[in-house]
């Protein structure tokens, strides 16, 4: 009997409960105060718009300095931050295997020379007999073969004591331009192999920014065009730069492509290889439609704001573009002309009666 009244008393709760809840209407726009609101009325303008890029400074020639021949280094004075002088040697290294090899092929070359100087005499002595008839065809044949095998015999060597000499000459490295030392990657006694820089060197006083530009941009970019950089670390300096270079050819990855800047040469003293650098790329000025970011209501997922027709204010959804400062594109739900609630931040009802402060 008990368990039969707990029971029912629970039944008469909730149905209580249900009626007090269906009894309550939704708040009705129109039974709102009117609320005073800031208002504004849409317009296009035509803002030039600026695109900006971060890359790095560069000297505009970065160059590696190996050696073709594996040896010690016997050499190697610079530092890193030396300023260095076009034709200045650098490093020296040795290799003896090498200079051995040299001492050999001069020795077959000074012999074939000798063989050639003989061959070409006598094949000039058969080929005076065969015009006299005193000297057979297979006599001025075979002297003529004779003079032809031992003249390229000479060439042979002296191709592989060229190519040994131009294997020499970076037993002795120079550099190849005016510039600094910006990394020194071995010391003196070490090991040098072929084809792992000694030393890099770099061009200071000719500037070059390397940026990279997204796929869904590199097009704007045209060769011999004039953009802005700006370099933070040197006190924000800004200097006018060239397009001289686009890579073809985008990194397979993050889908980015190479963009090389030559600074202007004027004033460059304050910007270091390494720095931090900003591409400002201006896009030509396209009209279009604005409004403050306070505008902008948020239901859930949706973006709307509120336009204002004879006193009331209408929702809108709207479809926003890029963000520009406080303000941000809309793209469609409000036209040019129509008046909107500059700022939303109170509590608007749609069709709620409002009015201009």
């Amino acid at each position: 009997m008990t368990r039969t009244r707990l029971l029912a008393a629970l039944l008469l709760t909730s149905a209580l409960t249900f009626s007090a809840c269906s009894s309550e209407e939704a708040p009705n726009p129109s039974d709102a105060e009117p609320m005073s609101v800031t208002t504004a009325v849409a317009a296009e303008s035509a803002e030039p718009t600026v695109y900006r890029y971060s890359g790095t400074i560069q000297g505009a020639r970065r160059i590696p300095l190996s050696t073709k021949m594996m040896g010690t280094i016997t050499s190697l004075d610079v530092e890193a931050g030396d300023q260095v002088r076009r034709g200045q040697t650098l490093a020296r290294v040795r290799s003896q295997n090498l200079k051995a090899q040299k001492q050999q092929v001069e020795a077959r070359l000074q012999e074939a020379r000798a063989a050639l100087q003989n061959a070409e005499t006598n094949f000039d002595r058969i080929r005076t007999l065969k015009a006299k008839d005193s000297a057979t065809q297979k006599e001025f044949d075979d002297a003529k073969t004779g003079y032809e095998r031992a003249k390229a015999r000479v060439q042979a060597l002296e191709g592989q004591l060229a190519e040994i000499n131009d294997t020499l000459d970076y037993a002795t490295i120079t550099s190849p331009i005016d510039g600094f030392v910006v990394e020194k990657r071995s010391e003196t006694g070490a090991l040098a192999t072929p084809g792992r820089p000694l030393l890099v060197v770099e061009t200071l006083d000719d500037l070059k920014a390397l940026v990279q530009v997204p796929e869904a941009e590199i097009n704007r970019f045209q060769m011999g065009e004039s953009v802005s950089v700006t370099v933070g670390a040197a006190d924000q300096a800004k200097r006018s730069g060239i397009v001289t270079q686009i890579n073809p050819a985008g990194n397979y990855a993050s889908r980015q492509f190479e963009v090389q800047v030559r600074l202007d040469r004027e004033n460059t003293s304050a910007i270091k290889s390494g720095m931090y650098a900003e591409i400002l790329y201006p896009v030509e000025a396209v009209p279009s439609l604005t409004v403050p970011e306070a505008a902008i209501v948020h239901r859930g997922q949706l973006t709307g704001l509120f336009a204002v027709r004879d006193s009331t204010a209408l929702l809108r959804w709207v479809r926003l573009g890029e963000k520009r400062g406080d303000r941000v594109e809309v793209l469609s739900g409000l036209r040019p002309g129509e008046t909107y609630i500059a700022d939303a931040a109170g509590r608007i009802l749609d069709g709620q009666t409002v009015h201009t402060r």
